[in-house]
């Protein structure tokens, strides 16, 4: 019990000091602070990126770990998985390049 009434303190305690420093970062009215929108558009655009290349490797994984083990997740419906995060990949990626 103790242990995770310290671990909810700290959580606590960093989310009071992460979000003045987020709050300065992200404008949500108008144009906000010069530059600002810039910011926004370049987290977006690796948010979209690397979110897509992820998506297409654990793609890639759902293929190519073997699926001998009925225990695991994957064994039976790999071909899907691969498929849905595939098509979530081209979404992000293709995202990204019309951003």
């Amino acid at each position: 019990m103790r242990g995770s009434t310290q671990a909810l303190l700290a959580l606590a305690m960093l989310a009071l000091f992460a979000d003045p420093a987020l709050a300065n970062k992200f404008e949500t009215i108008s144009g906000g602070v010069s530059g600002s929108f810039r910011l926004k558009r370049a987290f977006v655009e690796q948010m979209l990126l690397w979110g897509g290349v992820g998506f297409m490797v654990t793609s890639v994984l759902a293929i190519v770990v073997p699926h001998t083990n009925p225990a695991f997740l994957n064994y039976a419906n790999w071909r899907l998985s691969a498929i849905v995060l595939a098509v979530i990949g081209c979404i992000l990626l293709v995202s990204y390049l019309l951003l």
